[in-house]
């Protein structure tokens, strides 16, 4: 992460969700690295808390702080929240609240934080339009170097007053200030990707989030004009980024994170001019590395049998594309431009390149839907098993995504009303008994979400007032199943007297104003119009790649995308070609201790394989459809405890300098790295061969040796004794060897529970030592070594002896 004390102007980039998820956000990159790159700013992140952990911050009067230098939200200069969905809304209020801002602009004072959204939702600002000082419209990296200056120019020279930065903030393109902006406020959009500011040395979380995994971004926008879609339309015109700056980004994000697997994002991923070309040469250049490429949800004509042999050179995961609809009416209506001949030609190249798992979405609700259409959906599912069958002889897993329509400000489609909830439920029950009787997997989205963002994704400025009710009623996080509660807003609509459900299936006349419509986003109010009445003549508008449909942008068809004509293969990062000799083992001690003694055994072990990856160690991967690099742990240390001499196996291709990796290991892991030797290939497994361990921890003043051993012999701890080797008391702290025996494993946080009483973090748990038993050469007899001992080492040492558990052999 990035550290910057001292710069005049500070910003916190808070992401109304988890941190696993905000982390997976790829604006909020953006975004940290262009203002971390300008010299008098510094920028920040923020999350929301899980809900224990909020419990945790108000009993303790705690506020909200910064993940980078645990500052509070109030002591920030910019305090910016990225809204991608609507239900996130109350967790904004929730974070400013709890970072001690007031959730309301007009309660802020003079020297305060100014608070900014932007995003998607930002597009319509009206139901929070109360909660923020300003509003980015468009294209951020445009305007956040404007927005930064001015503050600092204001903290410098300025008056102090709130009123004058916002002001100054209002005269930018593309910031909506509610208090001062007059007229319509433009859109802006990043005309070239190119030379756009691009995170290829992203902040690597130790945890996993959503998408663990580089993110390359290689077009923003969508030529396709499917009306339901507010991203095809505020994110016009469709943007490429240049084949060589994709394959530089990669180069550097890899070298830089250590992942092995890069998405290439877009709206549209099949529609990016030079897609297979770039998916060959990506796979050139990380030849050996063992590097996988992945695409989101393509659109049906947009995959071929050239991109799916490229995709699946490392490794084949699941496959995703979206039908919508499932009736060729219904595809004219929405603008989805394919037909049956299209769609059983993808099932066949899919099926056929050896995938074996497919997910297809599909929405219910949508504009003039009748039961035919609903009825057709299983029908369509039912042929991609049926052609599964037909090309693979192996099981195939088939899931059908079920989403309700929204109607979204600034689409055509932002007239025609939600249908009900009534028949949002009556219509999944019956895809539920359809779609599960062909054995396929059936996942529908929360209902009632649906209806909730329905009304806030056209709500006007009353929406404001419920979404504030809500969250004072108790929502917040409510885009999770296991969190969200309707109670909270059916609470917010007695207080308001506003009906969620009945302003979300409201239907508009074309004559309507919006609030919203003092927005501008480019695409013209009379293309929206002609959209929605061309979609009840069920007629389509062809992509604006092959002509101008004249959306309103006046943007010449096809002007930003790529233009390479040909892709270097040149530069190679360093490749590991097949070894003429066989692997070779390597075993690693580390120690994890201090704050890394709360990572997870799952973290830790993504944490040294990254780093094993940005050393550049050739590891040798398993075969198969995923491989996986050959690279084993011992066992598990507990969460909150700490690890002296852990270890890991790799094996590695030679020729192999170990002291050259071991600085290069010792740089790109966050483990103090303790020793690094070669194994022969018949020693065993860490996993197999630990089995005792020694571990040190706090105990009373009062308890002695003898107290310890007539509590140990007690026919309470019956259970303990056979797995008790020996123990004292040294330095205060009880020091234990304890083994593992056929009918149970040491648990060390619940050993320490009843000898202390107290859980592993209040124990201060350290693990010593680990220990393998090795047999005597004649068979007889034998000894404990620790696994650094590659050829014989160092007996168990003295300690006390405990009653009749002595002999751990």
């Amino acid at each position: 992460m990035v550290r910057k004390s001292g710069s005049p102007v500070k910003a916190v980039l808070c992401f109304p969700d988890v941190y696993d998820i905000g982390m997976s956000h790829l604006g909020l990159k953006i975004l940290y690295k262009i203002i971390n790159d300008m010299p008098d700013c510094a920028a920040e992140r923020a999350f929301s808390p899980w809900i224990d952990m909020e419990e945790y911050l108000k009993r303790e009067g705690l506020p909200l702080c910064s993940v980078e230098s645990a500052t509070p939200l109030r002591d920030f200069d910019v305090v910016g929240f990225s809204l991608q969905y609507e239900l996130s809304y109350p967790t904004v209020l929730n974070m400013l609240s709890m970072g001690g801002i007031p959730i309301r602009a007009e309660e802020r004072q003079d020297g305060g934080a100014i608070v900014i959204a932007g995003g998607p939702c930002a597009l319509n600002p009206f139901p929070v339009l109360p909660f923020f000082d300003a509003f980015v419209i468009g294209d951020a990296e445009e305007v956040i170097k404007d927005i930064m200056n001015s503050v600092h120019r204001h903290k410098r020279d300025g008056d102090g007053r709130r009123e004058t930065i916002l002001k100054e903030l209002a005269a930018l393109d593309g910031v909506f200030v509610p208090a001062y902006s007059s007229g319509t406020v433009r859109r802006l959009y990043l005309a070239d990707l190119n030379a756009a500011p691009y995170p290829d040395t992203p902040v690597v979380p130790y945890m996993e989030v959503v998408h663990d995994r580089i993110n390359i971004e290689i077009s923003r926008g969508c030529s396709c004009g499917c009306r339901f879609c507010q991203a095809g339309m505020i994110y016009r015109p469709t943007r490429e980024r240049e084949p060589s700056t994709v394959l530089a980004i990669a180069e550097a994000a890899v070298k830089s994170t250590g992942y092995g697997e890069i998405s290439f994002t877009s709206l549209n991923a099949g529609d990016y001019t030079r897609l297979p070309e770039l998916l060959r040469m990506c796979n050139r250049k990380f030849d050996g590395r063992n590097v996988s490429f992945s695409l989101p949800s393509m659109r049906i004509n947009s995959i071929t049998e050239a991109v799916l042999k490229e995709i699946k050179t490392v490794k084949k995961s699941g496959f995703t594309i979206a039908p919508e609809a499932a009736s060729a009416r219904l595809r004219s209506v929405i603008n989805k431009d394919f037909n049956e001949d299209d769609y059983e030609r993808t099932l066949h190249t899919i099926f056929s390149q050896g995938w074996l798992n497919l997910k297809l979405y599909f929405m219910i609700g949508l504009p003039t839907e009748t039961s035919e259409d609903i009825e057709a959906i299983p029908a369509m599912a039912v042929k991609s098993l049926k052609m599964a069958k037909k090309f693979t002889s192996r099981h195939v897993n088939i899931n059908i995504g079920v989403s309700t329509f929204v109607p979204k400000a600034h689409t055509p489609f932002q007239w025609y009303g939600q249908i009900p909830l009534e028949e949002i439920i009556e219509k999944k029950r019956f895809l539920i008994k359809a779609i599960s009787k062909k054995g396929l997997n059936f996942k529908g989205h929360n209902e009632q979400m649906s209806v909730l963002e329905g009304f806030i994704a056209r709500g006007g400025s009353s929406a404001a007032a419920v979404i504030e009710a809500a969250w004072r009623a108790g929502a917040r996080l409510d885009a999770w199943g296991d969190v969200f509660k309707y109670e909270h807003w059916q609470e917010a609509m007695e207080k308001t007297g506003i009906d969620i459900a009945s302003e979300a299936a409201m239907a508009y006349d074309l004559a309507h104003e919006f609030e919203w419509n003092k927005i501008d986003t480019g695409v013209s109010h009379d293309y929206l119009k002609r959209e929605y009445k061309k979609a009840l003549e069920l007629e389509t508008t062809h992509d604006c790649r092959k002509g101008c449909t004249a959306c309103g942008l006046k943007c010449a068809s096809a002007e930003f995308l790529c233009r390479d004509t040909v892709v270097s293969g040149t530069n190679k990062v360093a490749q590991f070609i097949d070894s003429v000799f066989n692997p070779v083992r390597v075993r690693v001690a580390f120690s994890k201790a201090g704050h890394l003694m709360y990572l997870s055994h799952l973290e830790m072990m993504s944490a040294v394989l990254k780093g094993l990856r940005r050393a550049l160690v050739p590891l040798v991967h398993s075969k198969g459809f995923h491989p996986m690099p050959v690279v084993s742990f011992s066992p598990a240390l507990g969460v909150g405890v700490e690890g002296l001499r852990e270890y890991f196996d790799m094996e590695v291709t030679p020729p192999f300098d170990i002291m050259k990796f071991r600085e290069a290991i010792s740089r790109e892991i966050p483990f103090e790295v303790k020793e690094m030797f070669f194994i022969s290939r018949d020693t065993p497994a860490l996993g197999k061969f630990v089995t005792a361990y020694k571990y040190a921890f706090r105990i009373d003043e009062s308890e002695t040796i003898s107290s310890l051993r007539d509590k140990l012999i007690s026919a309470e701890l019956q259970w303990l004794t056979p797995m008790m080797v020996n123990f004292d008391i040294i330095n205060g702290r009880l020091v234990i060897l304890v083994k593992d025996t056929n009918e149970k494993k040491v648990k060390i946080s619940e050993i320490a529970e009843v000898l202390t009483g107290l859980n592993a973090v209040e124990a201060g748990i350290k693990r010593l030592a680990l220990y393998g038993w090795v047999n005597g050469g004649d068979g007889v007899g034998g000894r404990w070594v620790m696994p650094c001992e590659a050829s014989g080492g160092n007996s168990v040492p003295e300690l006390p002896e405990l009653k009749e558990a002595v002999d751990i052999g």
